[in-house]
Protein backbone atom coordinates (compact mmCIF):
# COMPACT_ATOMS: atom_id res chain seq x y z
CA UNK A 1 0.00 0.00 0.00
CA UNK A 2 1.19 3.82 -0.83
CA UNK A 3 1.44 5.41 2.99
CA UNK A 4 2.12 9.20 3.37
CA UNK A 5 3.83 10.65 6.18
CA UNK A 6 3.61 14.36 6.64
CA UNK A 7 6.75 15.75 8.67
CA UNK A 8 10.38 14.82 8.87
CA UNK A 9 11.17 14.77 12.64
CA UNK A 10 11.79 11.92 14.96
CA UNK A 11 8.04 10.09 15.07
CA UNK A 12 7.79 10.84 10.96
CA UNK A 13 10.88 8.65 10.44
CA UNK A 14 9.55 6.04 12.55
CA UNK A 15 6.36 5.32 11.73
CA UNK A 16 7.77 5.97 7.56
CA UNK A 17 11.01 3.68 8.03
CA UNK A 18 8.37 0.64 9.97
CA UNK A 19 6.08 0.82 6.93
CA UNK A 20 8.99 0.69 4.78
CA UNK A 21 9.96 -2.67 6.97
CA UNK A 22 6.54 -4.21 6.76
CA UNK A 23 6.60 -3.96 2.87
CA UNK A 24 5.01 -0.07 1.49
CA UNK A 25 5.79 2.44 -0.13
CA UNK A 26 5.78 5.58 1.59
CA UNK A 27 6.49 9.50 0.74
CA UNK A 28 7.48 11.85 3.76
CA UNK A 29 5.86 15.15 2.78
CA UNK A 30 7.32 18.44 3.97
CA UNK A 31 7.04 22.41 3.32
CA UNK A 32 9.38 21.77 0.37
CA UNK A 33 9.92 18.86 -2.19
CA UNK A 34 14.03 18.32 -1.59
CA UNK A 35 13.86 18.78 2.52
CA UNK A 36 17.07 18.04 3.64
CA UNK A 37 15.98 15.54 6.20
CA UNK A 38 13.42 13.47 3.87
CA UNK A 39 16.06 13.37 1.20
CA UNK A 40 18.37 12.22 3.73
CA UNK A 41 16.03 9.46 5.10
CA UNK A 42 15.11 8.41 1.43
CA UNK A 43 18.82 7.86 0.77
CA UNK A 44 18.95 5.59 4.03
CA UNK A 45 15.52 3.46 2.83
CA UNK A 46 15.72 2.32 -1.05
CA UNK A 47 13.30 2.19 -3.54
CA UNK A 48 10.10 2.04 -1.62
CA UNK A 49 10.89 5.87 0.04
CA UNK A 50 10.36 8.87 -1.66
CA UNK A 51 9.74 12.24 -0.37
CA UNK A 52 7.67 15.69 -1.55
CA UNK A 53 5.56 18.43 -0.66
CA UNK A 54 2.84 18.36 1.61
CA UNK A 55 0.48 18.03 -1.52
CA UNK A 56 2.58 15.56 -3.24
CA UNK A 57 2.62 13.28 -0.53
CA UNK A 58 -1.39 13.34 0.31
CA UNK A 59 -1.91 12.62 -3.42
CA UNK A 60 0.24 9.63 -2.66
CA UNK A 61 -1.11 8.28 -0.30
CA UNK A 62 -3.87 6.08 0.12
CA UNK A 63 -3.53 6.34 3.92
CA UNK A 64 -1.83 9.22 5.31
CA UNK A 65 0.07 9.56 8.72
CA UNK A 66 -0.11 13.45 10.33
CA UNK A 67 3.07 13.58 12.14
CA UNK A 68 3.55 17.25 12.14
CA UNK A 69 3.97 19.50 15.04
CA UNK A 70 0.58 19.62 16.84
CA UNK A 71 0.39 23.60 16.87
CA UNK A 72 1.10 23.45 13.46
CA UNK A 73 -1.28 20.96 12.14
CA UNK A 74 -4.16 22.94 11.22
CA UNK A 75 -1.78 25.40 9.39
CA UNK A 76 -0.49 22.24 7.36
CA UNK A 77 -3.69 20.37 6.66
CA UNK A 78 -5.85 23.16 5.82
CA UNK A 79 -4.73 23.87 1.91
CA UNK A 80 -5.40 19.57 1.63
CA UNK A 81 -8.91 19.40 2.34
CA UNK A 82 -9.84 18.53 -0.83
CA UNK A 83 -6.86 15.75 -1.40
CA UNK A 84 -7.87 14.09 2.18
CA UNK A 85 -11.44 13.56 1.09
CA UNK A 86 -12.28 9.71 1.54
CA UNK A 87 -8.83 8.92 2.91
CA UNK A 88 -7.97 7.87 6.28
CA UNK A 89 -5.65 10.37 8.36
CA UNK A 90 -3.96 8.96 11.87
CA UNK A 91 -3.28 11.84 13.70
CA UNK A 92 -0.73 11.59 15.71
CA UNK A 93 -0.11 15.05 16.79
CA UNK A 94 -0.66 16.71 20.11
CA UNK A 95 -1.06 20.87 20.63
CA UNK A 96 1.51 21.16 22.97
CA UNK A 97 3.28 24.34 24.07
CA UNK A 98 6.22 24.90 26.60
CA UNK A 99 6.62 27.83 29.63
CA UNK A 100 7.72 27.77 32.66
CA UNK A 101 8.98 24.24 33.06
CA UNK A 102 5.99 23.16 32.20
CA UNK A 103 4.06 21.57 29.44
CA UNK A 104 0.27 22.27 28.50
CA UNK A 105 -2.32 21.56 26.04
CA UNK A 106 -2.91 24.93 23.55
CA UNK A 107 -6.49 27.18 24.47
CA UNK A 108 -7.75 26.29 21.57
CA UNK A 109 -7.09 23.12 21.54
CA UNK A 110 -8.55 22.45 25.43
CA UNK A 111 -11.39 21.94 27.32
CA UNK A 112 -14.37 21.28 25.38
CA UNK A 113 -12.21 20.38 22.53
CA UNK A 114 -9.19 18.77 21.30
CA UNK A 115 -6.81 18.73 18.12
CA UNK A 116 -8.34 15.94 16.89
CA UNK A 117 -11.93 17.17 16.54
CA UNK A 118 -10.89 20.51 15.04
CA UNK A 119 -9.12 18.31 12.53
CA UNK A 120 -12.04 16.25 11.81
CA UNK A 121 -14.14 19.29 11.99
CA UNK A 122 -12.04 20.89 8.96
CA UNK A 123 -12.03 17.57 7.02
CA UNK A 124 -15.52 16.39 7.43
CA UNK A 125 -15.14 13.43 4.69
CA UNK A 126 -11.84 12.46 5.38
CA UNK A 127 -11.95 9.66 8.22
CA UNK A 128 -9.94 10.85 11.11
CA UNK A 129 -8.39 8.07 13.74
CA UNK A 130 -6.16 9.18 16.74
CA UNK A 131 -3.29 7.03 17.81
CA UNK A 132 0.27 6.70 18.94
CA UNK A 133 0.64 10.21 20.51
CA UNK A 134 0.48 9.26 23.99
CA UNK A 135 4.04 7.45 23.61
CA UNK A 136 7.37 7.67 22.90
CA UNK A 137 8.58 7.78 19.09
CA UNK A 138 11.11 4.72 19.99
CA UNK A 139 8.01 2.69 21.50
CA UNK A 140 5.43 3.60 18.82
CA UNK A 141 6.86 0.27 16.46
CA UNK A 142 8.74 -1.81 19.09
CA UNK A 143 6.28 -2.04 22.16
CA UNK A 144 7.18 -5.57 21.56
CA UNK A 145 10.51 -4.54 23.24
CA UNK A 146 8.86 -4.10 26.95
CA UNK A 147 8.63 -6.98 29.44
CA UNK A 148 4.72 -6.88 29.16
CA UNK A 149 2.60 -5.44 26.76
CA UNK A 150 1.33 -1.75 27.09
CA UNK A 151 -1.89 -0.51 25.58
CA UNK A 152 -2.37 1.05 22.05
CA UNK A 153 -5.67 3.39 22.67
CA UNK A 154 -7.44 4.99 19.50
CA UNK A 155 -10.17 6.54 18.87
CA UNK A 156 -12.25 8.23 15.90
CA UNK A 157 -15.93 8.47 13.94
CA UNK A 158 -15.70 5.66 11.51
CA UNK A 159 -15.96 1.88 12.37
CA UNK A 160 -14.08 0.54 9.20
CA UNK A 161 -11.11 3.23 9.41
CA UNK A 162 -10.49 2.04 13.26
CA UNK A 163 -10.41 -1.48 11.91
CA UNK A 164 -7.77 -0.71 9.58
CA UNK A 165 -5.86 1.42 12.04
CA UNK A 166 -6.25 -1.70 14.56
CA UNK A 167 -4.61 -4.21 11.90
CA UNK A 168 -1.55 -1.55 11.72
CA UNK A 169 -1.03 -1.47 15.39
CA UNK A 170 -1.08 -4.91 15.18
CA UNK A 171 1.40 -4.70 12.28
CA UNK A 172 3.62 -2.46 14.44
CA UNK A 173 3.86 -5.24 17.03
CA UNK A 174 0.65 -3.77 19.59
CA UNK A 175 -0.76 -6.86 21.07
CA UNK A 176 -3.01 -5.24 23.39
CA UNK A 177 -5.24 -2.70 21.38
CA UNK A 178 -8.64 -0.44 22.82
CA UNK A 179 -10.88 1.63 21.12
CA UNK A 180 -11.86 4.40 23.06
CA UNK A 181 -14.36 5.31 21.31
CA UNK A 182 -15.04 8.43 18.84
CA UNK A 183 -12.81 11.23 18.08
CA UNK A 184 -14.19 13.81 20.83
CA UNK A 185 -11.94 11.19 22.71
CA UNK A 186 -8.98 13.00 21.84
CA UNK A 187 -9.42 15.14 24.55
CA UNK A 188 -8.16 12.00 26.48
CA UNK A 189 -5.21 10.85 24.80
CA UNK A 190 -4.07 13.87 23.94
CA UNK A 191 -4.10 14.89 27.59
CA UNK A 192 -2.20 11.41 28.25
CA UNK A 193 0.14 12.45 25.60
CA UNK A 194 1.12 15.99 28.25
CA UNK A 195 1.32 13.42 30.77
CA UNK A 196 3.83 11.52 28.93
CA UNK A 197 6.44 13.84 29.05
CA UNK A 198 7.20 15.22 32.89
CA UNK A 199 7.32 11.25 33.35
CA UNK A 200 9.38 10.93 30.58
CA UNK A 201 11.75 14.17 32.10
CA UNK A 202 11.79 11.99 35.43
CA UNK A 203 12.82 8.56 33.85
CA UNK A 204 15.58 9.75 31.16
CA UNK A 205 13.78 7.06 28.72
CA UNK A 206 10.81 6.33 26.48
CA UNK A 207 11.21 2.35 26.90
CA UNK A 208 8.11 2.41 28.82
CA UNK A 209 4.71 2.95 28.13
CA UNK A 210 0.94 3.41 29.74
CA UNK A 211 -0.60 -0.26 29.85
CA UNK A 212 -5.07 -0.59 30.85
CA UNK A 213 -5.23 -3.62 33.41
CA UNK A 214 -8.56 -4.86 33.02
Amino acid sequence: MNYGVLGTGSVAQTIASKLIELGHHVMMGSRTAQNEKAVKWVSENGERAECGTFADTVAFGERVFNCVQGIHAIEVLQPLVEQLKDKILIDQSNPYIYQDGHISLKAEYADTTSLGEEIQKMLPDTKVVKTLNYIGSVMMTNPNELSEPVTGFYCGNDTIAKDAIREILHDFGWTDTFDMGDISMSRYTEMLGAFWVPVFGQLNTMHWGFRLVR
